[in-house]
């Protein structure tokens, strides 16, 4: 769909899109041109996707948008589409669609290093029998080659370049640390910058600083997870920001990632509140599977007055909060995916919208009601597909006056006995495929007097007559003299006053509108039943029963292999239970201290705070965790040394656990009533699962209280293949002394370190 100001053949474009034209782009016919470069010098072939880029400067963008018809798209899919739609001037493999050899130059695919991409173009550069100057290219590629340093002199070479990619070069230096910080050359001319798939980190503050008529920023598929506030300074005349599909965990090896399952739902891309402040004509924002920090939502209240297309497609958006919204101008936003939006939702979750909003997608959310729609006057285009949605009863459509299309399709709506779209006079197409409608009621049909395209197959609907005449309807079945449901309807008349004979079911597949007749719990084509003489809603019965017990048989057959099926999938799930039972019940303890500390503030937790105090005193000094197998060296070597010597408070399980409590809950009392603690490790302490329960709870516990305290002591090496990841993880983040085995100085120097570490804790 086509979506411009004014909409014009909405649900014919909705319906018939095509694949992408190997036309022309910049064809006026095609309706593909690309801003800036469709003269008589640029030849341009399509890249196989659809073009959405405004034909003119200032234009509405021409998103089409292929999600709502019925279709196989994947569902993660969202509406603003891909880079590709908006990069006319490439092909996925980094190649140039350009055909004229005197605007464009490819040098991408050529597994060129930084030395040799500067051999390369210095040798361009001096060859005197090209019939254009190099400085004269408009369009540049150096894609998909293997520079781990920017190529700023190579680029220096184009200072007419005003579309250029550098996609999928692993440039991991672009580290703020480096002597001589990467920074893009002086490129005055440059409009649209292509850094996808560079394996990037991070960026120096002032990397862009010198493209100033940079319009098209692409940097999806990279690995950042904080960007500099200043970094967008001087790209005033941005309008296109594209920082989807960001994953700053990816770039970890295996064994450097936390085993931590708390902590990828705090981790994410981390922005400054004013770090968009400068973008003031942007005008278009993809975060699509970008996972955010919680404080980085708060940067999209420095968002210009100009900002029409935003996606936060999956992107974990906890809640919808008025800073999203205070720019007062979006156009079309996809919020799919966002489950924590949908249970907040309420009336006023988009009132800064109402008079701006005209396309919402709100797909796989798990929204269950839909109060919060009051007020959208200027809506044209919802997408709700794949929520928990069942009645649609209810809802405020009347306020929905701009209505046009609806897609509620993937859900669990049953059939509606009231008018439910009577007041939306614009809307023309309706998707409520595969719902739970068992029949089509007569204010059902009243509605669909309205709809051009309509979707109602994969449910499981009775041959009742309202059906069976919907279809004879659609499909022209019905004769011309019975077929004039325009007439006022009289009580000699068998048919009813619906005028749906106009209405194309753009998903019809004849299994998909078998009807079900349940006499014989068969599915019949409902064609081929003739339209029934009962007034409304009475239910087709004219059907045969089965005759012997083998089709009986035939009916359950299913039934009874698909309950032994689940049967035995409970079975093993239960065995798996039993089986880690320890692991399932340590993560819901997890779970529960997690949960209860997000809810509420530090005055209000269970935990006693008074121990987590700095003004106040803790019971103990340092809490230590061992294996029985260390008892001896812990009870001979360390004990006496710490407290007779140096007065240090230890709480050891075996002597200062409270009698009477869980397990559990002395554990992690006892750590929130000690200054720090202490692992001691060994081969017995990994092979053991109360102490591998210990080493990660410490790890939580430190997390949730907001602490740092945690001493690792190693009596012994060891071996890489016998060290768990968490254990690795610690041993990387924290300093460990280790237990010298002879009786030596290094002893003395042991016992200095530890007491220098819990005495530090003191202060």
């Amino acid at each position: 769909m086509e979506v411009q100001t004014p909409l014009t053949g909405l649900c014919l474009v909705l319906i018939l899109i095509g694949s992408a034209t190997t036309q022309n782009v910049c064809d006026d016919e095609a309706g593909d041109s690309v801003v800036g470069v469709c003269d008589d010098t640029v030849q341009m072939i399509g890249n196989g996707y659809i073009n959405f880029l405004p034909k003119e400067p200032g234009d509405n963008y021409n998103i089409r948008l292929n999600n709502f018809r019925y279709t196989t798209a994947a569902p993660e899919q969202c509406m603003l589409g891909v880079a590709y739609n908006y990069m006319p001037w490439m092909f996925p493999n980094g190649t140039l669609t350009i055909r004229n050899q005197s605007t464009a130059l490819d040098l991408s695919n050529l597994n060129l290093s930084y030395d040799g991409m500067w051999s390369l173009v210095s040798g361009l550069s001096s060859v005197s029998i090209l019939s254009v100057s190099i400085q004269n290219i408009s369009f540049l590629s150096m894609a998909n080659n293997r520079m781990r340093l920017l190529p700023r002199n190579s680029l220096l070479e184009f200072s007419n370049v005003q579309y250029l990619s550098l996609m999928n070069n692993p440039f991991r230096d672009f580290s703020p640390d480096l002597e001589i910080r990467p920074k893009m050359p002086p490129l005055k001319s440059l409009i649209a910058l292509d850094m996808r798939y560079c394996r990037l980190q991070s960026f120096p503050p002032d990397f862009f600083h010198e493209l100033s008529s940079l319009q098209y920023l692409f940097l999806a598929h990279n690995y950042i997870s904080k960007l500099p506030a200043p970094l967008f300074y001087s790209l005033g005349k941005l309008v296109h920001l594209d920082m989807s599909y960001m994953d700053s965990n990816s770039h970890r090896d295996e064994e450097e990632r936390v085993d931590n399952p708390f902590m990828r739902l705090i981790e994410g891309m981390d922005l400054d509140p004013n770090i968009f402040e400068p973008l003031k004509n942007l005008k278009f924002l993809d975060l699509s599977h970008t996972k955010m920090d919680l404080r980085a939502f708060m940067s999209m209240s420095s968002l210009g007055k100009n900002l029409e297309y935003v996606s936060y497609c999956y992107t974990e958006l906890p809640a919808l909060m008025d800073y999203l919204f205070l720019m007062e101008s979006i156009k079309m936003m996809d919020l799919s995916g966002n489950v924590g939006c949908a249970r907040l939702l309420n009336p006023s979750s988009f009132q800064l919208l109402r008079n701006t909003l005209e396309v919402l997608f709100f797909r796989n959310a798990s929204i269950q009601q839909l109060d919060w729609i009051t007020g959208l006057n200027k809506l044209r285009v919802l997408n709700l597909q794949g929520n928990f949605i069942t009645s649609l009863e209810g809802a405020r459509f009347r306020d929905l006056v701009s209505l046009e299309a609806f897609d509620v399709s993937n859900n669990f709506v049953q059939h509606w006995v009231n008018r439910v779209f009577q007041h939306n006079n614009n809307l023309e197409v309706l998707n409520v495929r595969n719902n739970n409608l068992l029949l089509i009621s007569s204010n059902m049909l009243r509605d669909f007097e309205k709809i051009h395209f309509l979707a109602v197959g994969a449910n499981q609907l009775q041959c009742s007559c309202n059906f069976v005449f919907l279809l004879h309807m659609v499909f022209g079945n019905v004769s011309n003299e019975k077929e004039n449901c325009s007439k006022p309807f009289h009580k000699g008349n068998k048919r009813p006053n619906y005028a749906v004979g106009h209405v194309h079911l753009y998903d019809y597949n004849e299994e998909d509108y078998l009807c079900m007749n349940y006499t014989n719990k068969k599915k019949v084509n409902t064609i081929n039943l003739t339209v029934c003489a009962h007034e409304d809603e009475g239910i087709y019965s004219n059907v045969v029963l089965p005759e012997t017990i083998e089709e009986l048989i035939e009916d359950y057959i299913a039934i009874y292999i698909i309950s032994c099926v689940v049967a035995v999938i409970i079975l093993g799930l239960a065995l798996l239970i039993y089986w880690y039972w320890f692991y399932v019940k340590y993560f819901f303890v997890l779970v529960k201290n997690s949960a209860i500390l997000s809810f509420f503030d530090d005055e209000k937790v269970y935990l006693d705070k008074s121990f987590l105090d700095e003004e106040s005193a803790y019971q103990y000094d340092v809490f230590v965790s061992y294996s029985d197998n260390d008892r001896a060296w812990v009870l001979d070597e360390m004990l006496p040394t710490l407290e007779r010597e140096d007065q240090i408070a230890v709480c050891l399980h075996e002597r200062d656990f409270e009698v009477g409590y869980g397990i559990l809950e002395n554990i992690i009392s006892c750590m929130d009533r000690s200054r720090c603690l202490m692992l001691i490790v060994s081969e017995s302490f990994l092979l053991s699962r109360w102490c591998q329960f210990e080493m990660h709870l410490a790890q939580h516990r430190l997390l949730e209280t907001r602490r740092d305290e945690l001493i690792l002591v190693l009596l012994e090496d060891i071996p890489r293949r016998k060290c768990p990841k968490t254990l690795r993880y610690l041993m990387k983040t924290k300093t460990y002394i280790k237990w010298p085995r002879q009786q030596t100085n290094d002893r003395e120097l042991f016992w200095k370190r530890l007491r220098g570490a819990l005495m530090s804790t003191k202060r």
